[in-house]
């Protein structure tokens, strides 16, 4: 039996509104990170995506407003995203993929609430939840339209949460004082424009009319959106304008809870003023932690690619360079590996976290002034280790505005250079930077000027050789704004784990392989520091090829920043030490889980 022509007509207008949207997101991933087009990437969620505003759009019957209003709202969050791009920033596929999935969603939720209220037959009820739907329909609009609005009124800036974090930190004067200096035309036309439009989708969105009963419709639609809100909404924070509210929320937090444990921590820098002994030469030393870097794939440790060009130099040039061929991440998770590097836990000592002193406050306590600086999302819990380590620094710099778990790009590592502080004349000063580095998706990492290797390998071997190569660049950024110093003293570069793109894997527990966990790490010394600490590098060239995991990084920083007598400091676990003595077949991974010893890949 033929299908009737109406039934025909519907299903073709339900596939081009499916095709439409999906090449409408298609389209805008041009303008990201993307290298090519995938139209499966990134979990199909935005074919979910477009079977929502296909849905939607045949439960209004194709209503020729409602298509119109779907298409510019999808637009209006695009552009929010895309200001990142005018602004200097990165825009990654994912990013653009989810930002438009928030406006999809936020309109899908309530249409389908408009269309359910068009059934109450009491007109002043019917009015009531109407008036409410859009005043709600109004504030899931908004942030997209403050995005875009400052982006035009700060002369191409992006709104971020430290921005409006200012809000609750400031007083009214100080708010006023701020618009004084502005161009007050200029900011009170975007406030019209924001509102003349806010109006007119009101409008739009009030002349959609329900023309027939369509339960059927109906309930695919709040199936799909049910869907939709456990799959997608948990990782809404990945896009850019729901992370940054969602961080100023946390950071709110965070500060309450800072402040809570001040007093406590407070007590434990008092007791360590009164224990360490340290030296009051003006100096600088920089420590670098990378991200998801294997060893292997450094030519400056044997790799066929010439991935560390500056650094090959660097070695033929500069004697007091010191790499280590056998060192392990102590994890193969970042959060786990940076707490035991940075702190004095480390899985031989049988420390716990709670008693344990990080490297930050230690060198605070011996008259270092500190600097946290970081490209990576600041983490949602105010407790979580790094967050801890960071925060024990003088000075935190986050270039990151992203807020959670994962890692997502706001800047290149490059941009970490210019945020390189000014030093004051005659001070001890301690930086730890903190890079994006080579996590995965690793055409994320770099610009596309930096597609340095394109043949010979998979795209994927080729994407994370890119992402190396481009790290010895940021390196040699950071290294040549610290040699500016006099008073420069040490650079210092590990990376947090490894990864395993030959075999496709990244660093996962389930899929372990041993490159997960081999690391580069290096030590580059000023010729000053080489003659007032000959000991120290000549021990440290005797023990390179010893065996070593990054738990033990503490002990080594200690020795290279002059102090002494600092809580669980051992000679043992320091690689700059002649006393060094951790036996090969003891040294493991992952808090003892594995050893080193049955490492077949090194």
């Amino acid at each position: 039996m033929k299908l009737s022509n109406l039934v025909k007509a519907n299903i073709i207008k339900f596939c081009c509104c499916f095709f439409g949207f999906y090449l409408f997101i298609l389209f805008f991933r041009l303008f990201t990170t993307a290298s090519s087009l995938n139209f499966w990437w990134y979990q199909g969620y935005h074919i979910l995506s477009a079977l929502v505003c296909a849905f939607i759009c045949a439960l209004w019957k194709y209503n020729i407003i409602n298509i119109i209003l779907l298409a510019l709202i999808s637009l209006l969050w695009s552009f929010a995203a895309l200001c990142k791009i005018g602004a200097g920033m990165v825009l990654t596929e994912r990013e653009i993929v989810q930002t438009i999935e928030v406006g999809v969603s936020f309109y899908a939720i309530f249409s389908i609430i408009r269309y359910i209220i068009s059934y109450c037959n009491k007109k002043w009820i019917s009015y009531t939840l109407n008036l409410c739907n859009n005043i709600a329909f109004s504030v899931a609009m908004l942030p997209s339209l403050l995005v875009i609005g400052y982006y035009v009124v700060s002369d191409k800036h992006m709104l971020s949460a430290n921005i409006l974090l200012t809000l609750f930190q400031t007083n009214y004067e100080e708010v006023v004082s701020y618009l004084v200096e502005q161009n007050i035309v200029v900011w009170i036309l975007s406030v019209l424009a924001i509102i003349i439009i806010m109006t007119f989708f009101i409008y739009l969105f009030s002349k959609i009319k329900r023309n027939s009963d369509n339960f059927k419709m109906l309930t695919c639609n709040i199936i799909l959106m049910t869907y939709m809100v456990i799959s997608v909404f948990p990782k809404l924070s990945s896009s850019f304008v729901i992370g940054m509210i969602e961080r100023v929320s946390d950071t709110l937090q965070e500060y309450k809870e800072y402040n809570n444990i001040s007093a406590a921590r407070a007590k434990r820098i008092s007791h360590l003023h009164s224990v360490i002994k340290y030296n009051e030469q003006p100096q600088l030393h920089v420590l670098v932690m990378g991200e998801s870097t294997v060893r292997h794939h450094l030519s400056a440790f044997g790799y066929s690619r010439q991935t560390t060009p500056w650094l090959d130099k660097l070695i033929e040039q500069n004697k007091n360079v010191v790499l280590y061929p056998k060192a392990y991440s102590n994890n193969i998770q970042t959060v786990m590996s940076v707490q035991f590097a940075l702190t004095s836990q480390n899985q031989y000592n049988n420390s716990v976290l709670t008693d344990a002193y990080s490297i930050t406050e230690v060198a605070s306590a011996a008259g270092y002034d500190t600097y946290w600086i970081s490209n990576q999302m600041h983490h949602k819990s105010y407790d979580t280790p790094i967050n801890t380590i960071g925060n024990g620094a003088d000075h935190q710099v986050y270039i990151n505005e992203f807020w959670g778990n994962k890692l997502l790009t706001m800047y290149y590592d490059e941009k970490l250079a210019d945020y390189f502080p000014e030093i004051k004349e005659n001070s001890k000063t301690f930086i730890i930077f903190h890079l994006m580095g080579c996590h995965n998706v690793y055409n994320d990492r770099y610009p596309e000027s930096y597609e340095f290797f394109k043949d010979g390998n998979d795209d994927r071997v080729n994407a994370y050789d890119n992402c190396v190569r481009y790290n010895d660049y940021v390196l040699s950024l950071l290294y040549e704004k610290a040699v500016q110093n006099p008073n420069f003293m040490s650079f210092t570069f590990l990376s947090d784990h490894g990864e395993d793109p030959d075999k496709g894997l990244t660093h996962d527990y389930s899929k372990f392989t041993w490159n997960m966990a081999h690391i580069p790490f290096f030590n580059i010394f000023s010729q000053k520091f080489a003659e007032q600490n000959t000991e120290i590098i000549n021990t440290l060239k005797n023990n390179s090829g010893k065996y070593w995991t990054s738990d033990l990084l503490y002990n080594e920083m200690l020795h290279i920043l002059g102090i002494s007598n600092a809580p669980d400091e051992n000679e043992y676990f320091d690689i700059s030490s002649v006393y060094y003595n951790m036996p090969y077949d003891k040294l493991t991974i992952i808090e003892g889980q594995r050893y080193i010893k049955d490492d077949n890949d090194k």
